[in-house]
């Protein structure tokens, strides 16, 4: 369980503020345990309050945002980021692809640019043929995160039972800290960041007070700094555990 304290940090900013640390050389920021526990604590209970009366969903939104960014300043440095850009890895991508048996003839990686990368055919590709094919191997599922570092606090959490994607989240954060990982060469393609309410600047956010998602917005930010929030505990008390058992 001890990975988790290195690759479990807060995810959500804007690329200028993704952190730079290199893949492998291990935190570098000092951060008081306790000092940490209190602002989780906090961040759990505003994030569990319940759903506040017309007109207060903002100020609870900036409360929970403040939280988030003190607990982003003080985990500053814990990030694991690769060097270069995704599409340098592309290559090795493609080989590790094809040495596992997937298909990789009939199109190439190519940048689309306003829809970012996606896959272009480089021959005719008829109606109804089957030209591409992953085996499950290669495929990073809820079996696979069992069978992984967090299968023990899987088989414990009844949270992560029920929540697939909640799963997935920890077994792609635990491999992308594993220089050693089987799915590296996947793990160093992804994007640094997404085109979702999570990534925008708080006078962003304003902009849509006027719209119908805002209330989704507001939402969907409390609900993944509620998980976030919940699953630090639970890893703080599994990395005790652990550390009072040896």
């Amino acid at each position: 369980m001890v990975c988790f304290l290195i690759c479990f940090s807060w995810k959500m900013g804007k690329k200028s503020r993704v952190k730079t640390q290199k893949s492998g050389t291990g935190a570098t920021a000092t951060v008081s345990p306790k000092e940490m526990l209190n602002l989780i604590s906090e961040l759990l209970q505003k994030c569990s309050s319940p759903t506040p009366g017309p007109g207060k969903e903002w100020e609870e939104y900036v409360q929970i945002r403040s939280l988030v960014e003190k607990i982003r300043k003080k985990q500053k440095g814990l990030s694991v980021v690769f060097d270069g850009k995704r599409d340098d890895y592309f290559p090795e991508l493609v080989k590790w692809a094809t040495e596992n048996g997937a298909s990789t003839e009939g199109f190439e990686i190519a940048n689309f640019e306003e829809e970012g990368f996606g896959l272009k055919a480089t021959r005719e590709i008829k109606a109804e043929e089957l030209f591409l094919w992953v085996p499950r191997k290669l495929l990073m599922t809820v079996e696979s995160a069992k069978n992984s570092v967090l299968g023990s606090l899987y088989s414990q959490d009844r949270i992560l039972q029920a929540m697939g994607n909640i799963t997935l989240a920890f077994h792609l954060l635990c491999e992308r800290a594993n220089p050693n990982s089987f799915w590296l060469p996947y793990i160093q393609t992804l994007p640094s960041e997404y085109d979702t309410p999570l990534y925008f600047e708080e006078d962003e956010v304003q902009y849509l007070q006027s719209t119908q998602a805002i209330h989704d917005v507001f939402s969907q930010y409390k609900n993944t700094a509620r998980q976030y929030a919940y699953f630090y505990k639970v890893i703080q008390v599994s990395i005790l555990y652990v550390a009072y058992s040896i």
